[in-house]
Order: C-alpha cells, then structure tokens, then sequence
C-alpha cells in the first residue's frame, strides 16, 4: 500500500497529501495511508498524567520547537494574515 508521510501540523502539506492520496486511490484503485506526525502537547484527557510517561527533557524539547514553529492554529493565521485573507485581531472575534 502506498503510504504518504506528512507534517501534521501543516494544513496545507496535509491537505496536498490527502490530494495526493485520493489520486492514487481513483487511478489505481487501492487504498493508499497518509500519515501525519504530529505531537499531542497536553494530556489525552482530564484522567490522564502524561508526565508520568513523558519525562522533561521531552517536554523541554518540544516546548522550544512549538515556540519556534508555533501551533498549527497560529502558523495558518499567519500565513491569512500575511495572503491578506484576514485584517490584524479578526480572529479574536471569531474565537
């Protein structure tokens, strides 16, 4: 099976993946697997701990990429921001 391995913190290479994988899917006729890799930063739930199975420096780890790329949320509404497609503090009120 084909398989398509994505940032699943990009909106756009996860949607040109999924393109991708749907013209393999009508063209071939077989199944194809994207796969977004991505990190969950909090907890699974409000009953789950994860520093119990997540130690600092991970956490430290990931804390500095996240500064440094920012969320999936904020790098998409930079990039709106940036195309014109959004006007600075619109998203306040839509949030």
């Amino acid at each position: 099976m084909p398989t398509i391995r994505v940032d699943g913190n990009d909106i756009f290479a996860i949607y040109n993946a999924c393109k991708k994988a749907r013209e393999l899917i009508v063209t071939e006729k077989r199944p194809a697997l994207v796969e977004a890799i991505s990190y969950r930063v909090g907890d699974h739930s409000t009953s789950d701990f994860s520093q119990r199975y997540r130690d600092e420096k991970e956490m430290k780890k990931w804390s500095e990429l996240l500064a440094k790329f920012s969320s999936p949320i904020q790098r998409l509404e930079n990039y709106m921001n940036k195309q014109g497609y959004l006007k600075e503090g619109e998203t306040k009120a839509y949030r």
